[in-house]
C-alpha cells in the first residue's frame, strides 16, 4: 500500500501471498496519514472494486424485484 494513499471507508486490501483480506469500516481521518497495512512481510494490495455507476436496465429490474 502506498503510504500517500489514505484508507477510506469501503476500501479492501488483500495479501497477495496468503489471501488475508481487510475491509475498512471506518477510514483514516488524519491530515498526515501514514497508515501501513502489511502481511507476510509485504504491503497489502488495494483490491477495492470500482462501484457501478449506471447498472444495466436488467440489473436495475432484478434489484427492484428482490
Amino acid at each position: 500500500m502506498n503510504v500517500q494513499e489514505r484508507p477510506t471507508t469501503g476500501d479492501m486490501y488483500r495479501c497477495s501471498k496468503c489471501e488475508f483480506e481487510i475491509h475498512i469500516t471506518n477510514g483514516c481521518q488524519c491530515d498526515d496519514c501514514t497508515t501501513q497495512l502489511q502481511c507476510c512481510g509485504q504491503p497489502l494490495e488495494k483490491v477495492t472494486a470500482i462501484p457501478v455507476q449506471n447498472p444495466r436496465p436488467s440489473q436495475a429490474l432484478d434489484q427492484n424485484n428482490a
